[in-house]
């Protein structure tokens, strides 16, 4: 019979000890009408292919 080795489960790593400081909570983002339709992309310039197949800006 073979002796098995009964190695540690975290070995050579630290257990993560909860931390002390209170959890912050964090503030919704307040975004103004403007960003979200910058994000959503309402003002990008648009393109339609125009004679010959080049695309030409509306």
């Amino acid at each position: 019979m073979k002796a098995k080795k009964s190695a540690p489960l975290n070995a050579g790593f630290k257990e993560k000890k909860p931390s002390s400081r209170k959890s912050m909570e964090k503030k919704p983002q307040k975004l103004t009408e403007r960003d979200l339709e910058n994000l959503m992309g309402v003002n990008r310039p648009t393109y339609k292919r125009g004679r010959g197949g080049a695309f030409r800006q509306q």
